[in-house]
């Protein structure tokens, strides 16, 4: 089991995880939830030993653990190099390939590089180093940001069948209710335990706030009703009578309020991401016609057709490498087609929200970067950027500084300082928290423009009005009836 009692992290003057206790139990399958940067990542560290803590204690004594981060790298090796050095014998190599054959690795190569795998791939050869470690709990920060659908439904079908403990940070609301048994959500540097799945966790996180919320409301009228009644105590001539009436007066205050205060639950959202327009049912919004494209000999897109017309709503989606991504840099024109055409409608604002951040300058501040990406002038960018929850403080931040869920953030409120007749977005709810994929949601259903979306979050895709389903695998796109 793994323990952790009145566990506290502070970074300078700022507090992140406050007495924290926690129980990891045998067999236990966990979420963990709560706001980008709220620590997550920090309480998975100081679990495994990679952050102290300030105050507080883990006890690790009857727990092995292994870690998977959110963000890893490999180096230039080979598959098999690479996961032999974290054997103590290479006459052991089998249990690699065990491994790599109860993690449905068909494609697995001892002998191809490390770089030249896919991000499933990869995901796969950091299981397969962590199970070789023979944890008893395995720890995961965001395991479904490098998998495709098929790969989160094979994912989810392998936590449920292992007999280790598993606690993982996700933000994949549907991933969550088909693996977990338990949700720890952290919320005021707090954390708070909730059995069963994320609806489960949904449904009590509810009755708990309308709990708080009736528990403040009787505070405060108790509160109202001492300070009378002190009032009054002060008013009484006798002045023995006043002295006992005023001493009891404080002693109640004291015990009912001072030392028992109640606080009303706030929480700060995004109110709203605006992508407003208005464009006719029928207007041409983006034709690709026999669209092909052609690497190094190789057919990535195979006479593909597709239409946009109106405010249609499509979804594609595919595997891993399908090719998802360059059909959509083919149609804003960042690629050129080997054959054939991919073209937008005239006259159309259009917004391409890109999976990649490296166009990032890490170097420049956010308040910075805002103003550069934006041409926003700095009043109206800072009030911009507070909108999506940036502080005084986080503004002034270097984008280096930020966590993935943070910078997502921030490209997102760069993407919605315009207006669009036309999205064309590739995973924009990658790393972000559940608060703000509700938000951003809530925003696409409403809009009353063109959207061509590729996601693998199912539970997202679902609450957005998606009107048509296009699959993409093996070059060939095809529609399905949504």
């Amino acid at each position: 089991m793994l323990r952790g009692s009145a566990v506290t992290k502070a970074f300078a003057d700022t507090i992140l995880l406050d007495k924290v206790d926690l129980l990891v139990g045998e067999g236990n399958k966990i979420g963990l939830v709560g706001r980008n940067g709220c620590g997550k990542t920090t309480l998975l560290k100081l679990l495994v030993g990679e952050e102290e803590v300030s105050a507080g204690f883990i006890d690790r004594a009857n727990a092995k653990l292994a870690y998977i981060p959110q963000e890893f790298s490999f180096p230039d090796r080979l598959v098999g190099e690479y996961l032999l050095a974290h054997l103590t014998d290479a006459r052991e190599f089998y249990r690699v390939e065990q491994f790599a054959a109860k993690l449905a690795f068909t494609e697995f190569d001892p002998k191809q590089r490390l770089v030249t795998l896919s991000e499933g791939q990869k995901m796969k050869v950091k299981l397969i180093e962590a199970l070789l470690a023979e944890p008893s709990t395995l720890l995961i920060d965001e395991p479904t940001n490098h998998l495709d659908i098929e790969g989160i439904m094979w994912f989810e079908d392998y936590v449920r069948s292992l007999t280790i403990s598993v606690l993982m940070i996700s933000h994949d609301r549907s991933f969550l209710n088909h693996t977990v048994d338990e949700i720890w959500e952290i919320d005021k540097l707090k954390l708070f335990r909730y059995v069963g799945d994320y609806d489960n966790y949904k449904s009590e996180k509810l009755k708990l706030i309308n709990r708080w919320d009736t528990e403040y409301k009787l505070f405060v009228k108790n509160k109202s009703h001492l300070d009378k009644l002190l009032a009054n105590a002060r008013k009484i001539k006798d002045a023995k009578k006043r002295g006992n009436a005023v001493h009891a007066a404080k002693k109640r205050i004291e015990r009912e309020v001072t030392n028992d205060p109640k606080e009303k639950y706030t929480v700060t959202n995004i109110n709203t991401i605006e992508f407003a327009t208005t464009v006719r049912s029928g207007k041409l919004m983006l034709r690709c016609a026999g669209l092909t494209k052609v690497y190094n000999g190789k057919e990535v897109l195979a006479n593909v057709n597709l239409e946009l017309r109106g405010n249609d709503k499509i979804w594609l989606f595919g595997p891993n490498g399908a090719g998802k991504s360059t059909l959509l840099k083919l149609v804003i024109g960042e690629e050129t087609p080997t054959q054939g055409v991919a073209e937008v409608g005239p006259n159309l604002r259009v917004g391409y929200f890109s999976q990649v951040q490296t166009e990032l300058c890490f170097t420049e501040t956010v308040l910075e970067s805002f103003i550069r990406e934006t041409g926003c002038y700095f009043g109206t960018a800072y009030g911009k950027l507070n909108k999506f929850l940036f502080s005084k403080e986080a503004v002034c931040k270097r984008l280096w500084q930020l966590s993935p869920g943070e910078r997502s953030r921030y490209k997102l409120a760069v993407f919605a300082a315009k207006t669009y007749d036309l999205l064309i977005m590739d995973e924009p709810d990658n790393h972000l928290d559940i608060e703000t994929k509700e938000v951003l949601e809530e925003s696409l259903r409403e809009y009353k423009g063109a959207l061509l979306l590729v996601s693998h979050d199912r539970y997202f895709v679902e609450r957005i009005g998606i009107e048509k389903l296009y699959n993409l695998r093996e070059g060939v796109l095809a529609y399905l009836n949504a």
